[in-house]
Formats: structure tokens, sequence, C-alpha cells
């Protein structure tokens, strides 16, 4: 784990967000938060994409609402990183994210 790169996010499983909020824990500096911001746009991202497919495919509502509370999670732990680097609460943020996946 080294938190002075940027990593590939490919999804949001829970070893993926297991693997952010060790970077998380451990990122200082401004550009470090940076580049946790940016993977958890990453994140977001992605899990935008399956919202609307969800939405789209009307397959499972728990399924959608799940996503969507997720996703609000995700942008909560960007924004407390990239407002006030507090990476106690992002932390906190991500570990109930991993429990919803």
């Amino acid at each position: 784990m080294n938190v002075d790169d940027l990593h590939s996010i490919e999804d949001y499983s829970p070893e993926t967000l297991r693997q952010i909020i060790e970077r998380v824990e451990n990122s200082r500096t401004f550009e470090q938060m940076i580049y946790r911001e940016s993977e958890l746009d990453e994140v977001w991202r992605l899990l935008d994409n399956d919202i609307a497919v969800a939405a789209r495919n009307a397959a499972n509502s728990a399924e959608g609402q799940n996503l969507v509370a997720l996703r609000n999670l995700i942008i909560e732990a960007h924004d407390l990183i990239g407002n006030e680097s507090n990476t106690v609460d992002a932390r906190e943020r991500l570990l109930r994210a991993v429990a919803l996946v």
C-alpha cells in the first residue's frame, strides 16, 4: 500500500473499500488527500452507473435504495477528506459502506 500513488479502482467490493480505508488512514499530505478523493470519485462513478442500470431495469427497489445509501456514504467520505482532511470521520463512513456491500 503506497499512499503516494493514485490507485486504479475497478469496483466497489468490500476488499476495494477496505484498501481505500487503509490508504485514507495513512494519508497525511494534501496530495495524498487528493488521491483518496480521486479514488472515491471513481467509486462514486461506478455506483452512479449501477444506480442508473437498476432504475432502468426496475429490478429491485431495495437494491436501488441500497446502492443510493452506499453512494451517499461514499460522497460523505469524499467530502470529509476534501473539505476538512477529516480521515477519522471519512473512515467511519467507509466502514459503514463496507457493511452495505
